[in-house]
């Protein structure tokens, strides 16, 4: 059955944005199919959109102290907030209400549909796939996780294609069909019900030691990922410290593209090195004399011989020689017990490829290959004594820079800290790819080798249970399903990436970026990513290419639709976005709607709603905003209705 999610509206209280409330329906309760919401940058966009994602997906529970504190309005003595979704799920009304306890540093949830209301996050079963934080962030979109979709570090693009299109339907299938056999070879008895004991508890503990390893596995991976993501954020803030001084940064700018340079140039040199000591000869000078040695000598010897085996025996077969005289059956018999004195057509051919092959690696000067690895070894020792000196060099400029800047030394140990973190989360994931077989199964982390454990259990058992027929057509069926499931993945993959890239030429025709193939993240043909603008613009095609083609239908929630796309692209990109998803709501800036707006407006085939939220603050707008005809007004924003306000409104930043 198609799940179809519409977002109704929502409502903040006490929280860090301007307390507002949103309806994104008409007075009939019908949904906008596009809703435009201006709010100038510091108004609370990212946190809207946080807030939006916390609702959807119930991830606000896991926060800390730290994040949860992060919501609280500013010089507000408030203890508590307030954030209200109204949904409709399937044509049936749905509320989530997040409540933040500050005090306490608490969040929690209360879910209203179907029977009534209910403490915790509890979306109907039709909808969970969809509301969980990994999949959330592909509807509640923002130019962070455009550029996200690239890196394999922080999404599963894979994940998301596999649930919108049910793909994952033939895990069940798979699991289900495991089940059928654990429950015939719990039924059936065995002759030493000890030993049935014994294996069926063996198996069981394995299991158990899988699922512990790959739940440890996943916490680790995620944790990487969420610490790449403050490194990332902490360099970021590193180099904007280091920015306020021009001439530092422009030396710091300098010192790190050398390093990167001279890295780059080791690293080559290096391979370079490790293929040319691949050859022998290249390692000693007396290597290549043998080897020509080898070669004179079969040379003078004059092997291989003209004349192969195979010659005589076919002779042997004929009623003349060459000559011209008979050949009977003795005579035939000499010349078949003589041919085994020459060498085959094989042993031939392998000789004369032997004699190329050295004179081909060798040529003329023997020595000549020690002297070039000789070189290549001394150029890369200089290039690591560049290396060595660059990064010295860069070590100083920023050691020098800490020194006079306690904000850029903060940042520095911030990420020295978080280094030490990743290498660390880095080791203890090596364990879980281990192939030491000689411990125990508690003191084993290879997870190959708990599934090769967990096999011969399995056939273990069905042999003690009779089960072994049972087991091979579970076995084959799983492998069916398997194979079944692969197909079906790289075909969508393959067709998705093959549409949306049809909507990437015609967006950028003249950009050539396009995706290669969708793994964890989208791999792009040829280039590892683009400009902000053309990394948003794939984004847009993807997701386009994703939503039309799945039967579900989920809103799209975007920030900054068109902030970093050229003015060329833009008309493209609005008149694309009415045939993304049956709604879409952005949040904008005014300085987004010069060649957006319009486009997007005359695309669409239904009533766009536009509204415009800020803080209070400016007298003029909020003089204009009294007298336009369609606001509300809370105790520290305006929300106000209606294009021509929306239009008029010119404030890209939050008055300080």
């Amino acid at each position: 059955m198609p799940a179809i999610m519409r977002l109704l509206g929502w409502k903040s209280q006490g929280l860090r944005c301007p307390d507002h409330e949103i309806n994104c329906a008409d007075q009939d309760g019908t949904h906008y199919s596009v809703c435009l919401i201006q709010m100038p940058n510091g108004t609370g966009k990212t946190t809207t959109l946080a807030l939006l994602r916390a609702a959807l997906s119930g991830s606000a529970t896991n926060w800390d102290p730290h994040t949860i504190s992060e919501f609280r309005k500013k010089d507000s003595s408030d203890e508590n907030g307030y954030f209200e979704v109204r949904l409709s799920l399937n044509g049936r009304r749905a509320t989530i209400i997040t409540e933040f306890d500050f005090e306490n540093s608490r969040v929690s949830y209360k879910t209203t549909h179907g029977p009534g209301r209910r403490d915790g996050f509890h979306p109907p079963s039709d909808f969970r796939r969809f509301m969980n934080e990994n999949f959330v962030n592909f509807y509640i979109f923002d130019g962070e996780l455009a550029q996200q979709l690239l890196d394999r570090n922080h999404t599963d693009a894979q994940v998301v294609v596999e649930n919108l299109f049910q793909i994952n339907s033939f895990d069940a299938m798979a699991q289900k069909i495991g089940d059928y056999w654990d429950s015939k070879a719990q039924d059936i008895g065995a002759t030493e019900e000890r030993g049935l004991s014994r294996r069926r508890r063996r198996l069981q503990n394995l299991r158990d030691r899988f699922s512990t390893l790959t739940v440890e596995q996943d916490k680790l991976r995620k944790k990487l990922t969420t610490l790449d993501a403050q490194l990332q954020k902490k360099k970021d803030a590193y180099h904007q410290e280091i920015k306020k001084e021009d001439a530092r940064f422009q030396a710091l700018s300098g010192a790190e593209k050398r390093v990167e340079y001279l890295k780059g140039k080791v690293r080559e040199e290096a391979l370079d090195v490790l293929d040319r000591m691949r050859d022998p000869h290249a390692l000693n000078s007396s290597f290549a004399d043998w080897m020509l040695s080898l070669k004179d000598g079969l040379d003078r010897v004059k092997l291989p011989e003209s004349a192969a085996r195979e010659f005589f025996e076919d002779l042997a077969n004929e009623a003349e020689c060459v000559c011209g005289r008979p050949i009977d059956e003795n005579i035939a018999l000499t010349i078949r017990e003589r041919a085994g004195q020459y060498l085959g057509t094989d042993d031939v051919s392998l000789l004369n490829s032997m004699k190329t092959a050295i004179k081909d690696a060798i040529g003329d000067d023997p020595g000549f290959h020690e002297q070039d690895l000789s070189k290549r070894l001394s150029h890369l020792s200089s290039a690591v004594d560049e290396e060595r000196e660059a990064r010295n060099d860069l070590d100083a400029l920023r050691l020098e820079a800490e020194q006079s800047d306690p904000a850029v030394r903060t940042a520095r140990e911030d990420i020295d800290d978080l280094e030490k973190q990743l290498e660390s989360v880095r080791n203890e994931l090596e364990k879980f790819d281990s192939k030491d077989q000689s411990q125990n199964d508690e003191n084993t982390f290879g997870i190959e080798i708990i599934e090769g454990r967990i096999e011969t259990a399995e056939r273990k058992l069905a042999e003690i249970t009779h089960t072994l027929t049972e087991k091979r057509k579970r076995d084959t069926l799983t492998s069916i399903i398997k194979s079944a499931h692969r197909k079906a993945k790289e075909g969508i993959t393959a067709e998705l990436c093959l549409q949306a890239n049809d909507r990437i030429t015609e967006l950028m025709p003249n950009n050539n970026i396009l995706i290669d193939r969708i793994e964890r993240n989208l791999i792009l043909k040829g280039q590892e990513g683009g400009s902000v603008g053309e990394t948003l613009s794939v984004a847009y095609a993807f997701l386009a290419t994703l939503f039309c083609r799945a039967e579900h239908e989920l809103p799209f929630v975007v920030d900054s639709p068109a902030g970093p796309i050229d003015l060329a692209v833009r008309p493209k990109i609005g008149e694309l976005i009415p045939h993304l998803t049956e709604q879409f709501i952005a949040f904008t800036i005014s300085s987004e709607r010069a060649r957006f707006t319009a486009p997007l407006k005359a695309a669409n085939d239904s009533e766009v709603q536009f509204i415009t939220l800020f803080r209070k603050g400016s007298a003029e707008l909020e003089r204009l905003a009294h007298e336009s005809r369609q606001v509300v007004e809370t105790h520290d924003g305006f929300i106000v209705s209606g294009e021509d306000f929306f239009n008029e409104f010119q404030q890209d930043e939050e008055a300080s």
